[in-house]
């Protein structure tokens, strides 16, 4: 028969005591038995493919909301039409700032029809 094997224990005492020539000499403190290293597992995720695709919501159109500014844009019509009401009621008592509104809106139109028409991104 042979012995069996037993893991050895997780702390070991170490005393050392008694009169060495020099005094007294007290040595008292623990060593731990040395551990395992427990392997890492490393996880990798896959990317999944990404779709994007745009919605549109809306009827509104560029041209329309260009007509709309260049023709009686000073009183805010265009920005009625693209459902901005508050700012339609600021450039009818304001006259669209005094014109600069007006020419501010030149570049603003593209996106303002955006916005009305809820253009959104979906991205799954």
């Amino acid at each position: 028969m042979q012995p069996v094997e037993q893991t050895p224990p997780a702390m070991q005492d170490s005393v050392v005591g008694g009169d060495l020539h020099t005094g007294n000499v007290v040595h008292n403190h623990y060593h731990t038995a040395p551990q395992q290293a427990v392997p890492i597992q490393t996880v990798v995720h896959q990317a999944t493919p990404t779709t994007v695709t745009m919605a549109q919501l809306g009827n509104k159109d560029v041209v329309t909301a260009y007509l709309l500014w260049f023709l009686v844009g000073w009183i805010g019509i265009h920005r009625f039409y693209l459902g901005n009401i508050g700012m339609g009621l600021l450039y009818m008592f304001t006259f669209a700032f005094f014109g600069l509104g007006w020419i501010i809106d030149a570049f603003l139109i593209p996106d303002l029809v955006k916005q009305a028409n809820g253009q959104v991104i979906i991205i799954r």
